[in-house]
């Protein structure tokens, strides 16, 4: 079965991350390879691939294979024993940083005919949407957290920074 891998360190804990690969608002934020409408739970969802070059985005049926929290996450789409494609996200680390090990895999009895064609675009598409990941999660650590209770304090007193 052909299959192609990506690694990177990303900033923040595996929580975060998680959140980021499992949440549909902050999925649809960086934008990975197939849009997934219910990646928050295991069992059949539909997914959309949006390829450059084609107006309409592509729905499909897609099924989340693995949904082990924080530690891993995968799905697949296509046709079983055929042809189907199954990207899958592991991480590892605390919360100075986190590994992610992405790979995509195809599976199936037209996988080999195809290996050679996808692989190498796949690899770049996947590289793409780790970078936009990164981005987003390195812009989501400068951004302030908001807490419990919070209150806008008036400006009177406030002190001047020194």
């Amino acid at each position: 079965m052909p299959r192609t891998i990506t690694s990177s360190m990303l900033h923040g804990g595996p929580l975060r991350i998680w959140s980021a690969l499992t949440d549909p608002d902050h999925r649809r934020a960086w934008s990975p390879l197939v849009l997934l409408d219910n990646p928050g739970q295991l069992g059949d969802t539909r997914g959309t691939f949006a390829i450059q070059g084609i107006n309409r985005p592509i729905r499909t049926p897609a099924r989340i294979d693995q949904f082990d929290k924080p530690r891993a996450f995968a799905w697949s789409c296509g046709i079983p024993y055929l042809f189907t494609l199954e990207e899958r996200y592991e991480l590892a680390g605390d919360d100075g940083g986190t590994r992610l090990t992405h790979s995509c895999t195809l599976r199936g009895a037209l996988s080999l005919p195809f290996a050679a064609m996808m692989l190498r675009r796949l690899r770049s598409l996947m590289i793409e949407a780790d970078d936009r990941l990164a981005t987003y999660l390195r812009w989501r650590v400068g951004q302030p957290a908001l807490g419990i209770n919070r209150q806008r304090v008036p400006s009177r007193y406030r002190r001047k920074a020194r």
